[in-house]
């Protein structure tokens, strides 16, 4: 099972961040921020970071096209504007950067996906890239604040316990329906993920879907 990790930049120094990535070997780092640019840390602003990243030996890519969370497509918008992950999945663009994700694996590279969000449950680099791989049978970690790992089936704990967190108390519905399979709760609790944290459409923007 192939690896891949995501981490958040926040407003880390480029040595914590640098030393982050050391940890766990990475040695590619793909930026999925739909503009590459951060105003309360500049310090990963694409020229910056880039350069930081290559003093220490490490490839930058720019994938925002590909991965990022604002999208031109309206057709990738649901009724209400709000970007959805599921149609981002299957478009195009993201399975071409998929691809090449995969090539760089098998070329022996350790790739973490960046953005700015410091938790991953907030961030789409795991709600939607990291899921996407995760789907696949890719072994996906997401990188804390603090230095550790969580993989992204922790993530999907979590996630189950903020969206259903009496999920585990029988029921007599739950024996007159039929308990839901944890795979359907799982996809429920993306789909409730993606709409708190999606990009969303101005509402003049919003007629044209």
């Amino acid at each position: 099972m192939q690896k891949l990790y995501t981490i958040g930049h926040s407003v880390h120094s480029v040595e914590r961040f640098v030393d982050m990535l050391n940890k766990y070997d990475i040695n590619c780092l793909i930026d999925v921020r739909s503009t590459p640019y951060s105003r309360f840390a500049p310090q990963y602003n694409i020229s910056e970071i880039k350069k930081i990243l290559q003093n220490n030996q490490k490839q930058y890519i720019f994938m925002g096209e590909e991965f990022g969370a604002r999208r031109s497509d309206t057709a990738l918008y649901d009724s209400s504007g709000v970007l959805d992950f599921n149609k981002v999945i299957k478009s195009s663009l993201f399975q071409s950067g998929f691809n090449r994700v995969k090539t760089g694996l098998d070329k022996g590279f350790n790739i973490a996906f960046m953005c700015t969000e410091k938790d991953p449950i907030d961030c789409h680099r795991s709600i939607l890239v990291g899921r996407a791989f995760n789907d696949e049978k890719f072994d996906v970690s997401n990188i804390l604040e603090d230095g550790s790992a969580e993989t992204q089936e922790e993530l999907i704990e979590r996630l189950l316990n903020h969206y259903f967190p009496n999920r585990n108390q029988a029921n007599i519905f739950d024996f007159l329906e039929g308990e839901k399979k944890r795979e359907d709760l799982v996809h429920e609790a993306y789909i409730l993920r993606n709409k708190d944290i999606a990009y969303k459409l101005e509402e003049k923007e919003v007629g044209i879907i």
